[in-house]
């Protein structure tokens, strides 16, 4: 698969995150959305800014997002049946694609 398939790819939630606090709302979605009748279609893409200060900012954004994930998903008694893609969605964005393998098998 190229970075082409991965942009266009179609998924039903996405999520541009640029700060700390956009972190939470996101989560509330995301675990919304992965505990309802569509989960077996579950597709979501988080997309992360490439031009922070940093690149320990863009890693610490992302580390947080997945704790956050893996910590809801616990607290929800959700059984984490994802595979994730990380990618370089453009210039200025990097991409994460959080798939049901089910869907990750259509890439």
């Amino acid at each position: 698969m190229n970075s082409i398939q991965l942009v266009n790819f179609p998924v039903k939630l996405t999520f541009k995150i640029s700060e700390v606090s956009e972190i939470k709302p996101m989560i509330d979605k995301f675990i919304e959305y992965y505990r309802g009748p569509e989960s077996e279609e579950f597709s979501c893409r988080i997309l992360l800014p490439r031009n922070l200060e940093s690149e320990n900012d863009v890693k610490r954004l992302g580390a947080t997002i997945h704790s956050e994930i893996m910590f809801s998903l616990k607290k929800n008694k959700l059984a984490m049946n994802l595979r994730d893609i990380r990618y370089i969605h453009d210039a200025n964005t990097y991409g994460w694609l959080l798939l049901n393998p089910k869907v990750a098998e259509k890439l």
